[in-house]
Parts: structure tokens; C-alpha cells; sequence
């Protein structure tokens, strides 16, 4: 029922911010977010979590890449039929730009961040970056970064409880990271590390628990929505049981 940060702040919650579309083709978070907000209120499913935690959600922030919409936005992509687009109608990249704020989208984003103070911060993707079993990948800048307090958090507390629930749904849950070779993955692996021009990475500088959240995009688009929405739930559930902690 708060209508304002001030409430918001007043009401002793601790505030998830989760933000869907970014990038505009990457848009399964913005489904799943909506069928979130469904089960929270007129679905009647979830009503009792917000009881424990507040939720705000940014179901497109790329507004011109969501409107720039094809079946070509990422033809590697299975799903939806049309999609939107990576860059604004600038081209620029908004998940390259926390640092400078050239964009008014970013710009917009972190005034909510200012304004709203979240406790926990979610940027929902879809990765293409390697094949691999895992249908839904997530992570954050860890312990040797900015912020190790509360990356040992992010680790301890809230990785375990939504990777159990991902798995207890059948999805099939993994660490975020990238090859050092996508056409050779005989090369290894690489734990990322964001800078702060990438919302993790910018979370991370200014000591606020965010989390990357990237899906397969070689599996099923319903797949993946299904899977957001599970990760939605367990992280606004734990943030809940939890939050004091964080």
C-alpha cells in the first residue's frame, strides 16, 4: 500500500527492485514479472509475501528497443516470435552506461534507486554467450569485489534458496559466467567480475546487493519465462525471511 518512497521506507520491508528488458530482446523477465505481479494480487496465490518484503518492477526500461520489435531482433534466440531490440533509438547500450549516464533510461533507473533505496537489485537478461545445460544462470560481483559483506550474502543465503527452487521446479539452475573462447570451450571458464558501467558491476560499487540474472537462450521461450518467474518468487521470499541479515 505505499504510494511513496517515504512510506516505503517507513514500513520496516525490505524493497526488491527487479527490472525486465534492458535489453529489449532479452525480454523474458517482463512476462514473468507480470505473472509475479498476478499471483500477488488479483491471482490471490502469493498475496502473503509481500506481508514480508516490497517489490518494485521495471517490466521494460528499454522502452525504444522494446518498441523496435521484430522476429529478427536475435535470430540465435528460441522465442517469442518477436523481439525486441538491444540498443535505444540512439543505439546506445544501457547496460554499458551506469558509469556515465549518457542514456535517459539509466538515468531514470538510478534516480529510482536514489529515490527508493532498494535493498536488493535484479537485472534480468538473456545470455547467449555459450551453450550449456542451464536453463537459468545468475550472479554478482563476489566477496574479493567491492562489496564482501554483502556478497556473502548473495552467496550464502539467497543463491542456495532460489537454485533449490528452480531445481524443485525442474529447471536446471547454474553459476553466471562466461568462456574464455565460445567456439572453444576446451579453454575454460571465466568468473566475471562487472565494472561499474553494468548494473551489477554498479550495484556493487555503490554497496547495494545486485544480481545478474541471464537465461539460455537456446532454450524454449516458455521455458525461461517459467523459470524467471520461480526465481522472482524465491528471491522476493528470501529477501523476506532474510532481509534483516542483508
Amino acid at each position: 500500500g505505499a504510494a511513496s518512497a517515504a512510506a516505503l521506507a517507513s514500513n520496516g520491508k525490505p524493497t526488491l527492485l527487479a527490472q525486465a528488458g534492458i535489453h529489449s530482446g532479452e525480454i523474458d523477465g517482463k512476462d514473468a514479472g507480470m505473472m509475479l505481479l498476478r499471483d500477488l494480487t488479483v491471482g490471490g496465490r502469493l498475496a502473503g509475501l509481500l506481508d514480508e518484503a516490497s517489490l518494485l518492477f521495471v517490466p521494460i526500461l528499454s522502452v525504444d528497443g522494446h518498441e523496435r520489435s521484430s522476429p529478427y531482433g536475435r535470430i540465435n534466440q528460441r522465442g517469442p516470435a518477436e523481439m525486441g531490440w538491444r540498443t535505444n533509438a540512439r543505439n546506445l547500450n544501457l547496460n554499458r552506461d551506469y558509469a556515465k549516464l549518457d542514456t535517459p533510461e539509466v538515468r531514470a533507473i538510478v534516480a529510482a534507486v536514489e529515490r527508493w533505496r532498494p535493498d536488493l537489485y535484479l537485472d534480468l537478461h538473456v545470455t547467449d554467450g555459450m551453450d550449456f545445460q542451464y536453463d537459468i544462470t545468475f550472479g554478482f560481483n563476489g566477496r574479493h569485489a567491492w562489496s564482501p559483506a554483502i556478497a556473502g550474502w548473495l552467496e550464502d543465503r539467497l543463491a542456495p534458496a532460489v537454485s533449490a527452487d528452480l531445481a524443485a521446479m525442474g529447471h536446471t539452475p547454474g553459476p553466471l559466467f562466461f568462456p574464455r573462447d565460445r567456439n572453444d570451450q576446451t579453454k575454460g571458464v571465466l568468473e566475471w567480475t562487472g565494472s561499474p558501467r553494468f548494473s551489477n558491476g554498479y550495484g556493487d560499487a555503490r554497496h547495494l546487493a545486485t544480481v545478474l540474472v541471464e537465461n539460455h537462450s537456446l532454450k524454449p521461450f516458455g521455458r525461461r519465462v517459467l523459470g524467471t518467474r520461480v526465481l522472482l518468487e524465491a528471491v522476493l521470499r528470501t529477501l523476506g525471511e532474510h532481509g534483516a541479515e542483508l
